[in-house]
């Protein structure tokens, strides 16, 4: 019969028992039977290293998570610094490009190569809506060579328009005195140049306007229309002179402005009684909130109304708490939140006053409410938690004290006899000893012994 090596016995990892070594195995073991048992020392057992203790000169190896690396904590925070820093030099670039005077530097130029003229340029628009009012900052310019003061040029950025070369009144919205007066000879020129200087106040002039408000409450998405009429009239011949455009600026900090500008005219009275008619130009203003301030307005609207949800449901939790340390946690939260939710409110975009608008009416008031009811109920759950482990302390001591009270009078007591003992003194007093006599009697012949 063959015999069937392995693999690992025919590469010689796996050494099979031969037959001479099996042998000569069994002829050692015949012999130590017959000497009989001997005493051998046996030697000290060596240590077996463990594997897993690092030796001395051995490297530090780093764990790995599912074959991964992971990361140092210290290399974390130094990842999370440096894509803030990412983030904040990326949105910085928002602030780059912008250039003065760029909004109207396109709109000038054409004006004065195809419809010189007059123009007056809107270079603010304040809208008030506490007040109501809306104060428009116009600027008094000549588009053209004709109407151009001489070396004038480059207001808002361009060079073809400046301050006009004629003296103006400027009437607004009709009324009977000049809002503003223009006069070229009143710029100064610079003593080392000779170059005309441009004064703002000089050619620059306020106008304030009624503002209609009647969807002021429903901020953020109040919209407000304004109108207006302007005129402009030589002083040298007391001629109106046409006003080819009005453009004004089309967005500011807290609204999106919507320029729209024609030209009209007014029949006024001439001295020799003749209905005269005047050029002028109206604007039409249709002013509203932008995107973004609407958006930031509804995220605290809707972060406010979250957070007052979270303090109504820390109710049900301090009524179902069992310990007087988280019902003290949630009433933190509740003040906080009684304390932030008028902040966000406050910290809405150029929101308005606390005067009943549609957005507090649905929002800060409510909020306010039910936030004020959260705290009193949670002061409610922690005074019942308060009072019951006040009776459950005074239960314990009653009880405590009933036990002691019984505990002694069961030591001042009598000893009660056993039950045996008790059984037959109950039956002993109960015998008849007049049966016992009778039968001595009977027994000894009726004598008495």
């Amino acid at each position: 019969m063959s015999t069937r090596h392995s693999f690992l016995s025919t590469t010689g990892l796996l050494r099979s028992n031969s037959s001479v070594s099996v042998a000569s195995s069994y002829h050692a073991s015949t012999r130590d039977t017959m000497r009989g048992p001997t005493t051998v020392s046996s030697p000290a057992p060596t240590p077996t290293p463990d594997p897993q203790a690092p030796g001395p000169n051995s490297a530090k190896k780093l764990a790995t998570r599912a074959g991964v690396l992971p990361l140092g904590s210290t290399f974390i925070v130094i990842l999370a610094g440096f894509f803030s820093l990412l983030f904040i030099v990326c949105i910085s670039f928002a602030f780059m490009g912008l250039e003065d005077g760029s909004e109207f530097k396109d709109t000038l130029n054409d004006l004065a190569r195809n419809s010189p003229g007059i123009v007056l340029v809107g270079d603010n628009v304040d809208v008030d809506v506490d007040e109501p009012a809306v104060t428009v900052r116009w600027s008094i310019l000549g588009c053209g060579s004709d109407f151009m003061l001489p070396q004038s040029g480059g207001i808002h950025g361009s060079d073809l328009c400046g301050t006009p070369v004629m003296a103006l009144q400027i009437f607004v919205d009709g009324d009977d005195e000049p809002t503003a007066t223009y006069d070229p000879q009143r710029m100064p020129f610079a003593s080392d140049s000779g170059q005309r200087r441009s004064i703002q106040n000089l050619y620059q002039f306020d106008s304030d306007h009624v503002l209609d408000v009647h969807e002021a409450r429903l901020y953020p998405f109040d919209e407000y229309h304004l109108t207006s009429t302007i005129r402009a009239i030589s002083i040298a011949t007391n001629q109106t002179v046409p006003i080819v455009r009005l453009p004004t600026i089309t967005q500011t900090s807290s609204f999106i402005i919507t320029p729209t500008d024609m030209a009209s005219y007014v029949t006024m009275n001439a001295t020799d009684g003749q209905q005269q008619q005047q050029s002028s130009r109206d604007l039409d203003l249709i002013i509203r909130r932008p995107g973004e301030a609407r958006a930031f307005a509804l995220l605290l609207f809707a972060a406010s109304w979250m957070m007052t949800h979270a303090a109504m449901a820390y109710i049900i939790l301090s009524f179902k708490a069992d310990a007087t340390k988280r019902i003290v946690h949630y009433m933190g939260f509740v003040l906080a939140a009684i304390l932030l939710i008028p902040q966000m409110r406050n910290a809405m975009p150029d929101a308005p006053g606390f005067d009943g608008v549609l957005i507090d009416n649905i929002g800060f008031f409510p909020q306010m409410f039910l936030t004020g009811v959260s705290l009193i109920a949670i002061l409610a759950a922690l005074a019942k938690l308060e009072l019951q482990g006040y009776y459950k302390e005074e239960e314990d001591k009653n009880n405590t004290l009933k036990e002691k009270q019984e505990d002694h009078k069961v030591k001042e007591a009598p000893a009660m006899p056993a039950d045996g003992l008790r059984r037959l003194r109950m039956a002993g007093s109960s015998v008849d000893f007049r049966h016992i006599r009778n039968f001595s009697k009977k027994f000894t012949g009726g004598r008495m012994v």
